[in-house]
């Protein structure tokens, strides 16, 4: 069966831009098929085409490949796959909660500088701290309910 071509894969496929190609209609070298061009026609014009070279057929090929394995006979997934794929989310999840213990003792720590340091200073610079602490304290305590 001859396949038809857009003009724009027609192009791509020989080589020359789509108003070379309409130029060729417009002078009557090509023929057309309610917009499309033939296969058969396009390799009667430039002889030298490859149809496999312009890689539609391999882009034809890889789509169905796809579905091949995405078909009922092979819908489950691959056991190895999910298992690796466990393996993989346990250690990220091990290192988060790794993070998150450090993030956690950097926030203590903070909050236990702030206060001793709060304790060595004169009165204003106490309250401006009191709300610096009391602010950190909010944020802190927010983010651990999240």
């Amino acid at each position: 069966m001859d396949r038809l071509l857009s003009l724009s894969q027609a192009a791509r496929m020989v080589g020359v831009t789509r108003k070379v190609l309409q130029q060729q209609i417009q002078e009557g070298l090509l023929t057309t098929f309610e917009g499309q061009i033939r296969m058969s026609e396009l390799l009667k014009a430039y002889p030298e085409t490859e149809p496999d070279r312009s890689g539609m057929v391999e882009k034809v090929r890889r789509i169905r490949e796809a579905a091949v394995a995405k078909g009922p006979g092979q819908s489950k997934p691959n056991a190895e796959r999910l298992a690796a794929e466990v393996h993989r989310l346990r250690v990220d999840l091990a290192m988060a909660r790794d993070q998150l213990a450090s993030y956690q003792d950097l926030a203590a720590e903070t909050r236990d500088r702030l206060l001793e340091l709060q304790e060595r200073c004169d009165r204003r610079q106490a309250m401006l701290l009191g709300t610096l602490i009391g602010w950190y304290m909010h944020q802190v305590k927010l983010r651990e309910s999240d």
